[in-house]
């Protein structure tokens, strides 16, 4: 990828709070579900968003999708900001950005089959004659490892497997250029997620797709994803190059991430050491003044509690968000994974 080519996706400055009432007489106030994400995605990269339930994750997607309106920012496709654009230019970009969902049994209509849910894309956006559309949809069962001859049978009659490729079929269905994947394998056996993560890496060279990746595991995204962006309450805390970021950490939260993914060698997991969480995860209704993770952190300083830290440069294309001394500096964090 030339470093002089445009992004296709550029997210600057992204907010999405919430009113939130706690009581019937209390005052409202404000969730900070994203509370200002900046990143860019390259074309045909694998561009993944990590962190644990509750930091924001989905909310995002939604908003790279114009499902959700931002209370603050920009989310530009190809240099076009897309809240900006009218219904009709906003559904013709539809055809380019689409969606894959984390739950294959609640994302497809039951009462529909196959044939009928890989047709709708067409049907929408008046693609094609009949004849031309069934053609399309044999073409994608193929590409995704589904037999023709289940083209008239229905959501139930397929395993969790066999669904998430109905999925990834009908959002691959009109050619797009982005794929926002929602933890698209989260809700399948171990065995099915390697069989789906191989798919997607197989149609992106095919298609020359685009992938912004949702996860919370970095097994996954490391078998996928070219770089990785760290999410926490709402905030963007570390981001880099996949190797460079799991090879050696520079926030203390991804760093604690790192250190419970078990490693199969009771050897090297006897050795390690362990770096335990202590407190729960803050409310987003009430975050922590300053860093948002100084309540956790064991490097935390009285500068943590008030000073909120900006993403900044501390290894060339790895970019950490810590208001302490660099992570560089700190104990070796690359020994928690090696």
């Amino acid at each position: 990828m030339s470093r002089d080519t445009a992004p296709i996706l550029e997210i600057r400055g992204l907010k999405r709070h919430f009113a939130v009432s706690r009581g019937l007489f209390s005052s409202k106030t404000m969730l900070k579900a994203v509370d200002g994400v900046d990143f860019s995605v390259m074309p045909q990269e694998s561009f993944a968003v990590v962190g644990e339930s509750g930091c924001g994750k989905t909310t995002l997607a939604r908003l790279l999708l114009a499902l959700d309106r931002p209370t603050a920012g920009e989310v530009l496709f190809e240099g076009n900001n897309i809240f900006s654009l009218r219904r009709g230019a906003l559904r013709r970009l539809r055809r380019d950005m689409q969606i894959i969902f984390q739950d294959p049994y609640s994302s497809l209509n039951p009462r529909m089959t196959v044939e009928e849910l890989l047709m709708e894309p067409f049907v929408i956006h008046g693609i094609g004659a009949p004849a031309e559309r069934r053609e399309r949809v044999k073409r994608l069962m193929d590409a995704c490892g589904l037999a023709q001859s289940k083209i008239s049978s229905y959501p139930h009659e397929f395993s969790g497997g066999q669904r998430q490729r109905i999925g990834i079929a009908r959002a691959l269905a009109l050619n797009p250029k982005l794929v926002i994947a929602d933890e698209p394998v989260s809700a399948l056996d171990v065995s099915i997620q390697a069989q789906i993560l191989n798919l997607l890496k197989d149609l992106q060279n095919e298609m020359r797709l685009t992938y912004v990746f949702i996860s919370h595991d970095f097994s996954t995204v490391r078998h996928l994803c070219q770089r990785i962006a760290v999410m926490y309450l709402g905030r963007v805390v570390e981001m880099g190059q996949t190797e460079s970021l799991l090879g050696n950490p520079q926030h203390p939260y991804t760093e604690a991430l790192l250190s419970a993914i078990p490693i199969p060698d009771p050897n090297i997991e006897k050795k390690r050491t362990r770096v335990i969480l202590t407190g729960d995860v803050p409310s987003p209704l009430a975050p922590p003044s300053g860093c948002h993770f100084h309540p956790r952190c064991r490097y935390a300083t009285e500068a943590c509690k008030s000073r909120t830290p900006e993403l900044s440069e501390t290894q060339p294309g790895h970019w950490a968000a810590c208001p302490v001394l660099p992570f560089a500096q700190k104990p070796s964090a690359a020994a928690l994974i090696h």
